[in-house]
């Protein structure tokens, strides 16, 4: 599959919502249980548009966004400033396709500049495509919280992943 990495803009809302909802609607990638509507993701988006929390999209070659990434605050504290949390989510039609790899590896790769030094992922542990795809890119599993979480009626665990990134010299 062909595609390109960019920042998202707020034109992107309605292709981020669509992707995120499908993953409410369907599975335990998120624990979320309500879709988003178009002016929540827009005002998403906005938080995710500066320093340090970008999102990113990947756009086929027909210009539709078929997945995106972020980083989130990890914990409001200001001593976990070097500290983010990531989220991935790509259309189920472009799964397999290399797609969130390249997602993930370019959260990697852009993150120390923007002072980021450790990514936590919280993955669902029956999600085995995104185990393997933080595994792939040297996520290290550190843990599990059980039964933390609940969708479709039934209780959720939570696996917990974590790399450390070199911090940036262009800081």
């Amino acid at each position: 599959m062909s595609f390109i990495i960019r920042i998202a803009t707020i034109d992107d809302a309605e292709a981020v919502r669509r992707i995120y909802n499908d993953a409410v609607k369907t599975s335990t990638a998120t624990l979320e249980t309500n879709e988003r509507d178009l002016a929540a993701q827009r005002c998403w988006l906005q938080q995710h548009n500066g320093e340090p929390y970008p999102c990113f999209v990947a756009e086929d070659r027909d210009g539709i966004v078929v997945g995106w990434a972020s980083l989130s605050p990890y914990n409001p504290k200001p001593g976990y400033r070097g500290t983010a949390e990531n989220s991935i989510y790509v259309d189920v039609r472009a799964q397999g396709g290399g797609v969130g790899e390249a997602l993930l590896q370019t959260l990697l790769d852009d993150s120390p500049s923007r002072g980021i030094t450790t990514i936590v992922a919280l993955i669902t542990s029956d999600n085995l495509a995104s185990i393997r795809l933080h595994e792939k890119l040297a996520f290290r599993f550190v843990g599990t919280l059980e039964r933390v979480g609940e969708k479709f009626g039934r209780l959720v665990d939570v696996s917990l992943y974590q790399i450390h990134l070199p911090p940036s010299t262009d800081r």
